[in-house]
């Protein structure tokens, strides 16, 4: 399980880390001008080109009167004369503060470390909110615990020495800049779309329960989950018919209405281990039983992980449909293939 990062020194040491891994693998560009709403400022920029991700950092500065690391992100563009931040993803200096959206978390069984982000987003434009970012990119929510009995929700964006950091980062980065732009032109505004925020609130509300931990083993890939979702979105949202909708929640991964009741449930996972299937099969039936009883349930898994013989059988007779989905890196990006 995760567990929030609360003791200065280690968030100093993680700050050390995530910085240091990220401008091993991108080159010094010298200080540049970096704007946002309000104002500019300068700071040592680092990126490796034109239309790729760019990272600046800056010392401990209050902002509010919460002290944090300033994390900016943005795709950069040489030739205007300041960049624009996609995302910010700050850190509180002193013990968790919720109302600053970054923070790290460590493995308690492994020690590893995790950047994470609450999922609230800025831009200071009417629309921009943190549920509304959720339906939009499918990110996963994952409960981390803040070593007090409770918990602390956010998404995990990457392992602190993976080999993909920059490319975990550029993928965030790039989802929150497209959702802002969505914003702006208007096209994530519509009826429709507020349904699918309600929806999403609605429906993590009644599925709220005992909240658990999420193994060792599967969180370097959870930064993957919302485009597997958003890969399926896509598809289905292609062929929906009149009187269908489709949208997401905080616990279900992928739901398909259809004149108000339950029709389709869909669960990712990333990984076939016995417990995870054993969750998976769980989810699917405790979620999809206030609907009729022909719910189309669908388990989405690995396409290169077999299945157990005595679980594929269990999970055929229960009326549990497989699908698979491949992960491809593509220079910076993650290809999600459907099958």
């Amino acid at each position: 399980m995760l567990v929030v990062i609360l003791d200065r020194a280690r968030k100093t040491a993680a700050q050390a880390a995530l910085k240091r891994n990220l401008t091993t693998d991108l080159q010094d560009r010298g200080r540049r001008k970096i704007g946002f709403p309000g104002g500019s400022t300068k700071a040592r920029l680092y990126t490796n080109g034109a239309g790729r991700l760019w990272a600046a950092f800056r010392e401990p500065t209050e902002v509010r009167g919460v002290p944090r690391y300033w994390n900016a992100f943005g795709a950069y563009e040489p030739n205007r004369p300041a960049q624009s931040i996609s995302v910010e993803i700050n850190i509180a200096t002193e013990a968790d503060d919720a109302g600053v959206a970054g923070f790290f978390a460590e493995d308690a069984q492994t020690g590893a470390l995790f950047l994470m982000h609450s999922g609230r987003v800025g831009g200071g434009r009417p629309g921009i909110s943190k549920s509304a970012f959720l339906v939009w990119s499918k990110a996963k929510l994952i409960d981390v615990s803040d070593g007090d009995g409770g918990t602390r929700s956010g998404i995990v964006i990457a392992k602190l020495d993976d080999r993909y950091l920059v490319d975990n980062i550029w993928q965030f980065a790039t989802s929150v800049q497209n959702f802002k732009d969505e914003v702006r032109k208007g096209t994530f505004q519509r009826a429709e779309i507020e349904l699918r925020i309600e929806k999403f609130n609605q429906y993590s509300q009644e599925f709220a329960g005992k909240k658990r931990g999420v193994r060792s083993e599967v969180l370097e890939y959870m930064s993957y989950h919302g485009a597997i979702v958003q890969s399926l979105y896509l598809e289905r949202s292609a062929t929906l018919l009149p009187g269908e909708k489709i949208f997401n929640t905080k616990l279900i991964d992928l739901i398909v209405e259809r004149d108000g009741l339950l029709s389709e449930i869909y669960e990712v996972k990333t990984d076939t281990r016995r417990q995870m299937l054993y969750t998976a099969v769980g989810q699917i039936l405790t979620h999809s039983i206030s609907g009729p009883m022909d719910v189309a349930r669908f388990l989405v898994i690995p396409v290169d992980e077999p299945l157990p013989p005595d679980l594929e059988r269990a999970i055929t007779s229960l009326g549990i449909k497989l699908r698979r989905f491949r992960l491809r890196k593509r220079a910076g990006s993650c290809v999600v293939e459907l099958t």
